[in-house]
């Protein structure tokens, strides 16, 4: 199958799933399958703070990788808004568009240009721990804390190393898009789980949304052209203390869900609830018409 094909079967698997009405939808073709004891073997013992030696240098060695990436494919990246996340001196969640392997980023830049010192880390899907090559190592080593299906695994480990990197002042990359959809440009349905920590840990959210535009140039090799990235960095949502943890967990989602509803009819100048077309909804999409 041709990188244009397997683009194709992606895009048919987008129109599936929005046909059923289910925007969580795993869409890609090649994303690895993880087995309950693939996750007992590796994600139940995963070392989520870096406290071994070796994984400290691995972690070291991938986020200077993950910064030479983020310089390298940022070129002709803009961020807006930079002075929403610049006010906050404490730890954060960050949400943000899921269309890339390469998204997080933006993300990464934004972070960088917020001072020195402040640290970067992303709550990936257990999948992507089971990556090979080089996105492999950097989902293992850069910063990342794997989501799962273990009960135990959320509860007693991955909910303490976020609190531990919250309390350090870390601001924490989560998708609540859950699956990625390759350069689709609209805004889907939120899982609430980052919501539910922001509120239990008493810190703020950081909304973002990715504009996507089409860049003159020359096609991929799967026939898709250039695309321009401008990250809008929204007014951070901050739990209020008279509310309960469900109430909070709501009502920061739906705030959420409306700031990313209205950038995208603000910034395309359309409406989200538009009809799917995959020439003006997929960044850099060429048809073969």
């Amino acid at each position: 199958m041709t990188p244009r094909e397997e683009r194709f079967l992606v895009i048919e698997n987008m129109r599936q799933a929005l046909a059923e009405g289910n925007t969580f939808a795993k869409v890609e073709l090649s994303d690895p399958v993880v087995t309950d004891e693939d996750r007992r073997r590796v994600i139940l013992p995963f070392d989520l703070l870096r406290k071994n030696p070796i994984n400290k240098v691995k972690a070291h060695i991938a986020r200077k990788m993950a910064e030479r990436l983020t310089r390298e494919v940022n070129r002709d990246t803009e961020l807006v808004g930079l002075e929403n996340a610049l006010g906050i001196k404490g730890g954060a969640f960050i949400t943000a568009s899921h269309y890339n392997p390469t998204d997080s980023t933006p993300v990464r830049m934004m972070v960088e240009r917020c001072g020195r010192g402040k640290r970067h880390d992303i709550v990936v899907q257990e999948t992507n721990i089971f990556m090979k090559g080089f996105f492999g190592f950097l989902m293992n080593n850069a910063n990342t804390l794997p989501v799962s299906a273990l009960h135990e695994y959320m509860a007693r480990r991955l909910t303490p190393a976020l609190e531990a990197l919250i309390g350090r002042g870390d601001f924490i990359l989560v998708y609540p898009e859950q699956e990625m959809w390759f350069n689709y440009k609209k805004p889907r349905e939120l899982r609430d789980g980052v919501y539910h920590w922001a509120a239990k840990f008493g810190v703020p959210v950081i909304p973002t949304f990715t504009e996507m535009r089409n860049m003159d140039g020359e096609c991929d090799g799967a026939g898709f052209l250039p695309v321009k990235h401008i990250l809008h960095i929204m007014p951070p949502i901050y739990p209020d203390p008279s509310l309960s943890l469900r109430e909070n967990r709501i009502r920061m989602q739906e705030l959420d869900c409306q700031l990313r509803r209205d950038k995208y009819e603000e910034v395309y100048g359309i409406s989200l609830d538009d009809e799917f077309i995959p020439e003006r909804d997929i960044a850099g999409f060429v048809s073969d018409k």
